[in-house]
C-alpha cells in the first residue's frame, strides 16, 4: 500500500508538472539546505487517499536537466480542507503527523539516485488564496542534512481520493 501511494504521488507530481503555468503572485523562497540556498524552480502539493486513508505529498524541486533535487514532505493529511496545520516528528502534542520514511530527500544525477529519510523536523502549512501556500519547515535528514527556512508560491495542486468498493 505505501510502495502504491509513493509511486502513485511520483506519477502525478511528473503529469502536473507538464504544461503548468503560475500565477503573478510573489514567491518567498529562503529555504536552505545545510546553510545554503535550495533553489526551489517546481511546487507540488498532491494528495491521495485510499478509501479513508491516505497522504499528502509535497514535493519541492530544484536543479537542472543534469541533476534534480527533490525534498518531499509526506503528511497524513490527504484533503485541500485538513491541510492547513503543523506536522512534526516524532509527532508533539497538538501536532499532526509527518511520515519519516516518506519525508525524504531525493538528488538523481544522471539516472542513479540517492535518498535520505527524516530523522525529525516540524513543518508548518498555510493556505493563503487558491493554490498558493507558505510552508515552513525545519528538517534534519537521517545523513544529517538541515532544510530550514519558508517557501511561499503557487504550488500545481492535486487531489485523488479512490474508493475500492469495500
Amino acid at each position: 500500500m505505501i510502495q502504491f501511494v509513493k509511486t502513485s504521488l511520483l506519477a502525478l507530481a511528473i503529469i502536473s508538472l507538464i504544461g503548468c503555468s503560475k500565477d503573478d503572485d510573489p514567491t518567498v523562497n529562503n529555504v536552505k539546505m545545510n546553510g545554503e540556498s535550495f533553489k526551489i524552480v517546481e511546487a507540488s502539493i498532491m494528495g491521495l487517499s485510499v478509501d479513508n486513508g491516505g497522504h499528502t505529498a509535497i514535493s519541492l524541486i530544484s536543479g537542472n536537466a543534469n541533476n534534480v533535487q527533490t525534498l518531499t514532505i509526506d503528511i497524513e493529511s490527504f484533503t485541500r480542507e485538513t491541510l492547513e496545520g503543523t506536522y512534526s516528528y516524532p509527532v508533539s502534542e497538538g501536532d499532526k503527523a509527518l511520515d519519516d520514511w516518506l519525508t525524504n530527500y531525493m538528488f538523481f544525477e544522471g539516472t542513479e539516485p540517492t535518498t535520505s529519510n527524516l530523522a525529525d523536523g516540524t513543518v508548518t502549512i498555510t493556505h493563503n488564496k487558491g493554490d498558493n501556500y507558505s510552508i515552513d519547515m525545519d528538517l534534519t535528514m537521517v545523513d544529517g542534512l538541515i532544510f530550514k527556512g519558508e517557501y511561499t508560491g503557487d504550488f500545481t495542486v492535486v487531489f485523488q481520493n479512490l474508493q475500492t468498493g469495500e
